[in-house]
């Protein structure tokens, strides 16, 4: 008996050993397989919809996605960090007044709302036909909040200088804290040279970074109540004139194309960027985050957010949206 007990252990290791390494393969198999069957994509679609990582997860679209006319696009769940449609979504392209997002979360992070800012003649410089502005003049003091509202609802450049002026003390400083922040964030094809988004060499980003960045801000409270505002009055003190600003954002509830639930984020525009926008909105609970750009036009941006807002609210089991009615308050709860 004593010379066969090693026999028996030796049986019991090669079967559990066996048993080991068919599981293994097996598994591996069965990976590799799910794997290639997402790769391929729903049959006919446009443009192909890979399953992209995001904070550590995979999204996977389920059906066919829509076709888009922008040159990249993503959409993806905020929250859960599933990414529902990638066209293109790591080219690096110029995002306009997009560049903003990063302008205003940094503002919110570093800054106090309730700070006073003056308006400086560099900021001035850019309140010029060729430049949308909020109309700032030079002396002028205004709160950090008012501020925000001026860069996001008009897209004021002369605000974002302000702005980066008031949080790092000059222009060049507070680029430098953008880029920093980008790839804090991980946003590898991103890269700035202005905090308001005129075109500038080696100014871009992806749709993929800008959409992330987007995310981020959307868990801002503050940022959210800003980028949902549709008219935001600002009265006249005695170290301002009074502003009386209005979004440019087309989705929000009561503006041009309402979507349900939409939150912001920020449309942009110049010649070389196109038709840009990042865009958000909540249903049921869920958070949907997007990008498009490089746009022909603002009537096809709105066409193309629209269809992929419902694109990814139903890999979550939302229904599409009902028709747009324009400057209608539709419910978050459609």
């Amino acid at each position: 008996m004593l010379f066969r007990q090693p026999r028996k252990i030796e049986r019991w290791l090669t079967r559990t050993i066996s048993w080991a390494l068919f599981l293994t393969l097996s598994f591996a198999l069965l990976v590799g397989s799910l794997t290639r069957l997402a790769s391929l994509g729903p049959a006919g679609a446009a443009h192909p919809n890979h399953p992209i990582m995001y904070g550590g997860a995979v999204g996977f679209s389920v059906g066919q996605p829509p076709s888009v006319t922008a040159r990249s696009a993503y959409v993806f769940d905020a929250d859960l960090g599933f990414a529902y449609f990638n066209y293109h979504a790591n080219d690096e392209l110029p995002m306009a007044s997009c560049t903003k997002i990063m302008t205003a979360l940094l503002a919110v992070e570093h800054g106090s709302l309730d700070q006073v800012i003056t308006v400086g003649a560099d900021a001035h410089a850019l309140v010029r036909a060729d430049s949308s502005y909020m109309g700032l003049g030079t002396g002028e003091k205004l709160t950090l909040r008012d501020l925000l509202y001026g860069l996001v609802l008009p897209s004021g450049n002369d605000a974002a200088i302000a702005i980066a002026d008031g949080i790092s003390g000059n222009v060049t400083d507070f680029v430098a804290l953008m880029n920093q922040r980008a790839a804090q964030l991980g946003l590898t094809h991103t890269h700035f040279m202005n905090p308001h988004g005129l075109g500038a060499p080696n100014h871009y980003t992806s749709a993929r970074d800008l959409a992330v960045l987007a995310g981020v801000a959307m868990k801002n409270p503050v940022l959210v109540k800003i980028t949902s505002t549709v008219q935001y009055s600002i009265p006249k003190t005695a170290t301002h004139a009074a502003y009386e600003l209005e979004t440019g954002d087309d989705l929000l509830s009561g503006a041009r194309a309402p979507y349900p639930g939409a939150i912001g984020v920020k449309p942009g525009f110049t010649g070389d960027a196109g038709y840009c926008q990042a865009f958000a909105a909540i249903r049921h609970g869920h958070l949907i985050v997007g990008v498009v750009l490089g746009e022909p036009s603002w009537q096809v941006r709105i066409v193309d957010m629209h269809n992929l807002l419902d694109w990814g609210f139903a890999q979550e089991s939302i229904p599409p949206a009902p028709p747009t009615v324009p400057w209608s308050h539709p419910s978050p709860n459609l």
